[in-house]
């Protein structure tokens, strides 16, 4: 039961008159024996009331003795007269002693208080021991940490009440008590403290010698936290240092990859050209057929490499649309069937309401793919792969706030992954695969394609517990009505005047040829300088401008700003490997358009002839 402050601050005060009556009364009762000595009798009332009730109780117990001593100095009969000096000395030391007694007892009190409250306030548990590790004082932080209650605790020795062992071998850890009363001491980091109930929590400690002004040292005190939040702490700092590392290292990576696959672009664009026009040019009996074939066949498996590595350094930016992430799931559902084996059961859950986000449709299909492919090969005795869509809250990094994302969960049961393959499992060209089974490319796609809608994609796992990949796409408005299609008017084969500018000479012979042969009038150069001369020279009209986008001194956008202003009926074409924002951003209006290296004879002849008829469509119209 609590009782109210005013209630015991009364009790204080009614025991402070029962002690002094108390005293009174047994004065009286012996003042035939002690006559004046009976006076020392009143200053433990004075100290025990000055205990009990502080400073004030102190003095109100002082003002009542003294009006009791007064009665054994003075006479009955001249009570209120002060006939002899030296009563008057006697009760003035008397009150002047008495008053003392009642402020250093008070103080002492007081001062206890404090300490009291201050130990019971602090949030760091602490022990108070004497010269010989028994245990004076534990404050209530340490009562909840070692499980003893303050009761049980006192007089017994430290070791015993709090106990330590080594948080990874077990072993008994003993405070260094010898060395505290010479200074600070301590246990080592990471030690952990066995409750008295046997629980196991990580501590921070620090042991000091308790010493008066004199030097002398009365015992010592511990002083002592849970560390379990600062250990989580540290952990989770270390993780998101971890990700930090390792997204650069992948951001490099991309980078890397983006460089290699634009230079290996072109090296492809003129494999497979010139292996497709030697394809037309030899018999299909002759025996220099197959070659030709076969060279193109690698050509073109190189190329889709090329593309993979363009798609993990998100150079080829993705063309959005806004689309339901169930739709997108439950149409590709037909085509996962096909790809995992037969013994593994895929089972779909999607939500009742519609998932709209801003994605390209083809990305998120391969990313589909390349998980479902790494889940079905991480279950080579058969098992379950879940797709599972639902609405996720959550914040994909502290610089951002939390938001809604539509997410996309990837479940096997698989063999699991342990921490290291997880720590690289989206590292291009790392594997656990056999030779022949895999590139290590497939996750880290999946992982570019995802980075590039502003998504994020986790992966949870353990060895023979399966897999989990989370796909994480920002929500958008609600889905748009869906429209026909636009109608793309035929390729029309009509010749034209080509001017056509590529710094890389073999490329630009490649496309030479394959214009020249399509029937078109092709102006070559390989740089900007000239482009320009040829397009403010040349008498007939330029119907095409064919530029590569990564040049020496100056873009192909950039010619292209400079030349349409004086050739204002000319349509431009764009080719490159690695296309940037600025290719986006240009690929505005009938009049332009891009195309991808590698590219074949047959896909640089259609994009020209469709170009071309898309421009006179436009203009007749």
């Amino acid at each position: 039961m609590i009782i109210p402050k005013r209630y015991s601050y009364y009790a204080r005060i009614g025991l402070i008159f029962l002690l002094s009556a108390g005293f009174l009364m047994l004065s009286a009762y012996i003042r035939r024996f002690a006559e004046h000595s009976i006076f020392t009798m009143f200053f433990p009332a004075v100290a025990l009331s000055a205990w009990v009730g502080g400073r004030l109780g102190g003095l109100i117990s002082t003002l009542i003795l003294t009006m009791g001593a007064a009665f054994y100095v003075l006479p009955p009969e001249g009570f209120m007269v002060i006939d002899d000096p030296a009563d008057a000395i006697r009760l003035g030391i008397f009150s002047f002693s008495g008053a003392f007694v009642a402020w250093l007892s008070g103080a002492l009190k007081d001062n206890q208080g404090i300490i009291t409250a201050m130990l019971r306030s602090i949030g760091d548990a602490v022990i108070a021991t004497d010269r010989r590790g028994r245990i004076r004082l534990l404050n209530p932080a340490a009562e909840v940490l070692t499980g003893w209650s303050q009761k049980d605790a006192k007089g017994r020795h430290l070791e015993e009440v709090f106990r330590t062992v080594h948080p990874e071998t077990g072993e008994v850890v003993s405070m260094p008590l010898p060395g505290s009363m010479r200074g600070s001491a301590g246990l080592p980091d990471g030690t952990s403290l066995i409750s008295k109930t046997g629980d196991r929590l990580p501590i921070d400690d620090s042991l000091a010698p308790i010493q008066i002004d004199t030097g002398r040292t009365l015992g010592s005190i511990l002083v002592f936290r849970d560390a379990t939040r600062r250990k989580q702490n540290e952990a989770s700092a270390l993780e998101s240092e971890r990700h930090r590392l390792r997204a650069q290292r992948m951001e490099a990576v991309g980078r890397l990859a983006g460089g290699v696959a634009h230079d290996f672009n072109n090296l492809l664009t003129v494999i497979n050209g010139y292996s497709e026009l030697l394809m037309q040019q030899v018999d299909r009996e002759a025996p220099e057929r197959g070659a030709a074939e076969a060279i193109h066949k690698a050509g073109e498996r190189a190329a889709g490499l090329t593309r993979q590595l363009l798609v993990f350094s998100r150079g080829r930016p993705p063309k959005l649309e806004i689309a339901d992430l169930n739709q997108i799931v439950a149409n590709f559902e037909k085509m996962l069937r096909r790809l995992i084996a037969e013994d593994v059961d895929l089972v779909t859950k999607l939500t009742s309401q519609p998932l709209p986000v801003l994605a390209d449709i083809g990305q998120i299909e391969q990313v589909i793919m390349n998980l479902a492919v790494n889940a079905r090969d991480a279950m080579p005795k058969g098992g379950r792969l879940t797709l599972e869509t639902r609405v996720h809250t959550l914040r994909v990094n502290d610089s951002e706030p939390l938001r809604q994302y539509a997410e996309l969960a990837v479940t096997d049961t698989g063999i699991g992954m342990d921490s290291d393959t997880l720590a690289r499992v989206f590292e291009p060209f790392f594997t656990t695969k056999d030779v022949h089974q895999g590139t290590g490319l497939g996750l880290s796609v999946a992982h570019g394609i995802v980075k590039g809608h502003h998504g994020e994609i986790r992966v949870k796992s353990e060895p023979g517990k399966g897999s989990v990949f989370s796909v994480y796409l920002p929500l958008t408005e609600v889905l748009p009505e869906v429209l026909p299609p636009a109608s793309v008017p035929e390729p029309n084969p009509t010749k034209a005047t080509i001017l056509l500018v590529e710094d890389n000479p073999e490329v630009r012979h490649l496309m030479r040829d394959i214009l020249s042969a399509a029937g078109h009038v092709v102006l070559e150069t390989i740089d900007v300088e000239d482009a320009l001369s040829i397009g403010e020279n040349y008498s007939q009209p330029i119907h095409l401008l064919i530029s590569d986008i990564v040049m020496p001194g100056c873009s192909g956008t950039e010619l292209a700003k400079q030349l349409t202003p004086t050739r204002p009926g000319m349509c431009v074409l764009f080719v490159s490997g690695y296309p940037g924002q600025e290719v986006v951003e240009a690929l505005e209006g009938s009049r332009v358009a891009f195309l991808q290296k590698p590219f074949d004879s047959g896909q640089l002849a259609n994009k020209v002839a469709e170009l071309l008829a898309r421009s006179r469509h436009s203009g007749s119209s």
